[in-house]
């Protein structure tokens, strides 16, 4: 069972992941980033980062293709702004 901190905590979390994407996403010009890139930025476990986007996947805001990431923008800026 998660304990209401975890919940809250991996929801911060996610909403900087979210927030990430969007600034490195930038003009749209394909970049490299790794997982743990993005976790080292962020001051996140690798682990974290990974389920934030795993839990993105599941709702829309970000596509997974032949290594390479499509994100909903508009999606995206919803989660980069949620909190509990």
């Amino acid at each position: 069972m998660v304990s209401r901190y975890e919940q809250k905590s991996f929801i911060q979390v996610r909403g900087m992941v979210a927030r990430a994407l969007l600034e490195h996403s930038g003009d749209g010009a394909g970049k490299r980033l790794a997982q743990r890139d993005i976790a080292a930025e962020l001051g996140a476990d690798w682990g974290t980062v990974h389920h934030s986007l795993k839990s993105m996947q599941e709702q829309g805001a970000i596509r997974i293709e032949h290594n390479r990431l499509f994100i909903n923008k508009d999606r995206l800026l919803q989660l980069a702004g949620a909190t509990v």
